[in-house]
């Protein structure tokens, strides 16, 4: 898919998600929960679904081929590098960024390295095993993109929360109080 196409997507897909998490919102905002706060859950929302969606679609489950790579970046040999997997591989690093930086921006339990490494390792070996069933290419490169995705966006994460820390917007939008103690559970 084109990059400019996957941009116009999310877009039409953010918005399809906000239409839909209006009714929550208001529901939310009656419980104490404030709008910064909610972005942070819409935008998680979002990144998680759009991830679903570019990855599992189109759905098929009888396939008449398994297709299975677990030779980490087999389209490198030869030095032939071709273009159209190397934007791939770039597409796949950036499309966990911002489930890296949202997680442990949303739930606070994923917030050490080791927690959240281990749940974007799952994730993406999650899709990855059922596109296999689905007659879709498994491979290891989209488990190491993603996985690479996602330590980055938590290091974008963790350098923001050092960064804003005493900001009371930004501690609003990860649930912290700001005297720094959790306002709210996950």
């Amino acid at each position: 898919m084109r990059l400019d196409a996957m941009i116009i997507l999310a877009v039409i897909f953010l918005l399809g998600v906000m239409i839909f998490y209006l009714p929550v919102f208001f529901v939310l905002k009656k419980k104490g929960k404030g709008g910064l706060r909610q972005l942070s859950y819409l935008l998680f929302l979002w990144s998680f679904l759009l991830i679903l969606f570019v990855t599992l679609t189109p759905i098929t489950f009888s396939p008449e081929q398994y297709h299975l790579n677990l030779r980490p970046f087999l389209w490198l040999e030869g030095g032939n590098v071709n273009r159209i997997e190397l934007m791939e591989s770039v597409g796949n690093v950036l499309m966990f960024i911002p489930l890296g930086f949202l997680l442990p921006a949303v739930f606070k339990k994923v917030r050490k390295i080791y927690l959240l490494a281990g749940v974007i390792f799952i994730i993406t070996f999650s899709i990855e095993f059922i596109q296999y069933f689905m007659g879709r290419i498994a491979d290891i490169d989209d488990v190491l993109e993603n996985f690479l995705g996602g330590i980055i966006g938590y290091g974008i994460f963790t350098a923001f929360n050092k960064l804003l820390q005493s900001r009371r917007w930004w501690s609003r939008f990860i649930g912290m109080s700001s005297e720094g103690k959790m306002k709210e559970k996950n």
